[in-house]
């Protein structure tokens, strides 16, 4: 079995799954930053057989620093000391020797330099396995036998630090991301580099990471230390900045918008109308997947009424947008290969469903919308919602007030100055929106107004070749000679 554990930015996680499992690969398992993918060798969710895919600078700040990149690899390789690991670097990275020079050392062969990830380019990298003879054009060959090992640069090594600093108790809530729970004796296993056996315990139960059980065999001088002192060594982990365009598997891949209530019972639907309305109305081609909604369900029935029930379209189209049919099972994989410019996700994480759960589908999407109630008189509920997340999940989230009001907004830059805080627009109905509101999801979304529909330009055609035909029909009438 092939597996792959992908390390990168939400909004690359979703894409390169696709395009991966489309070619027989299973994904073992995903994580956004470093940060993240370390503490998962506590956890056990990191399979040392995997192959990993990882962004060089996932969750750090731009531009990445090449000694921040050896830090965690030097952490990684000393977990992962057989796992192959491929990493995509900037570009400008291929001229630094020295940090080539200390990735080969660490059996880290396969350095990707470049800004894209693409399908074909992707499977490449998996199958083309380089070795440390592709880098003596950089680093210089060696010569004889013994000046192999003398030669050799050691890695990095990691500073320890004397006492760690305690985490802070994170409470769990329905907006925080599952958090697995860290079994007993999970630092040993994950010191060895083998996957351990030991049953994970109930996901609802989160206690404090325990200190590993003091080994039988004696560790060497540089091994000493838990993980949870060598991940206070590593760099500060960042926001980064959301990568769409060319980077991500092309430039025809739709733009995926997960939309979900803070606290489950705001007017979701309105929010996905209103932007999907909008985005239709500057000319794109917009997507609304909602799992069993009635209110699609309403939509249904207008579009199919006097017509015999369609057992075969999943799909139907109201005033431009086009939505999933209700009771209708989609997935995202097969939508991010299709023709619509977005995709947009009316989630409800406060639920279960079948398949990838709610709050993972929304997490991943690139543009994850939180739809919360503006009252001043429910402020207080809003705002212990919103402190179950940290400061860069907040900043990568864009909450959206309906009923709000100016103060409410104020508080919220005041309490909460990194959150995208916008006050929905009023409308009477979301699927008709006016031109404020179209502005209003212009700005939102940082879109533009399409300058051809495809409808406009097929009659802008149409109507070209009618004009030259008439054209030279009357060209050819002029030719004629006149009867006698």
């Amino acid at each position: 079995m092939k597996n792959v554990h992908l390390v990168c930015s939400p909004e690359l996680i979703m894409l390169l799954s696709r395009s991966l499992e489309h070619e027989g690969y299973v994904i073992s398992g995903k994580h956004s930053t470093l940060h993240s993918f370390i503490s998962g060798f506590s956890s056990k969710e990191v399979d040392p057989s995997s192959i990993v895919i990882m962004e060089g600078g996932a969750g750090l700040g731009t531009p990445v620093k090449a000694a921040d990149i050896i830090s965690f690899m030097t952490l990684i390789r000393k977990y992962l000391k057989h796992t192959r690991l491929i990493v995509q670097l900037d570009p400008a990275l291929q001229t630094d020797i020295e940090f080539i020079r200390a990735m080969v050392n660490m059996n880290i062969h396969d350095l990707q330099f470049t800004t894209e990830f693409r399908g074909d380019n992707l499977l490449n990298w998996i199958k083309e396995k380089k070795t440390t003879r592709d880098y003596y054009h950089i680093l210089g060959k060696k010569k004889g036998l013994f000046s192999f090992k003398g030669s050799s640069t050691a890695p990095a090594p990691v500073p320890e630090v004397e006492e760690p600093l305690p985490a802070p108790a994170r409470p769990v809530d329905s907006l925080t991301r599952p958090q697995p729970a860290a079994a007993a004796g999970s630092g040993t296993g994950a010191a060895s580099g083998r996957p351990s056996n030991t049953p994970r315990p109930p996901a609802g139960s989160a206690p404090p990471r325990p200190k590993p059980p003091a080994r039988t065999e004696s560790p060497a001088p540089s091994e000493v230390g838990t993980l949870e002192l060598l991940e206070q060594s590593i760099p500060v982990e960042e926001q980064s900045t959301p990568v769409t365009g060319p980077r991500i598997l092309g430039s025809n891949v739709p733009l995926v918008i997960g939309v979900c209530g803070v606290g489950g019972e705001e007017d979701v639907g309105a929010a996905a109308f209103l932007v999907a309305a909008g985005l239709a109305e500057l000319g794109w081609k917009p997507l609304v997947c909602g799992d069993d909604r009635p209110e699609i369900g309403s939509l249904e029935q207008i579009v199919f009424e006097g017509e015999k029930e369609d057992s075969v379209s999943t799909m139907f189209e109201y005033e431009g947008v086009t939505f999933y049919r209700r009771g209708y099972t989609w997935d995202i994989s097969e939508l991010l290969a299709s023709e619509f410019t977005h995709i947009i996700l009316w989630l409800d994480i406060h639920r279960e469903r079948k398949g990838t759960s709610g709050l993972e589908l929304w997490w991943n999407s690139q543009i994850p919308i939180m739809v919360g109630n503006g009252a001043m008189w429910k402020y207080e509920l809003l705002k212990e919602k919103l402190n179950t997340l940290n400061p860069f999940e907040r900043k990568r989230c864009r909450l959206l007030l309906e009923n709000g009001h100016q103060e409410v907004l104020q508080a919220l830059k005041k309490d909460f100055p990194e959150i995208q805080a916008t006050l929905m627009p009023a409308h009477q109905d979301p699927l008709y929106p006016d031109k404020a509101a179209v502005e209003w999801v212009m700005k939102l979304l940082t879109v533009q107004k399409k300058l051809f529909r495809k409808q406009t330009l097929l009659w802008g055609i149409a109507g070209a070749v009618l004009f030259v035909t008439l054209l030279l029909i009357g060209i050819g009438f002029s030719f004629v000679p006149e009867s006698r």
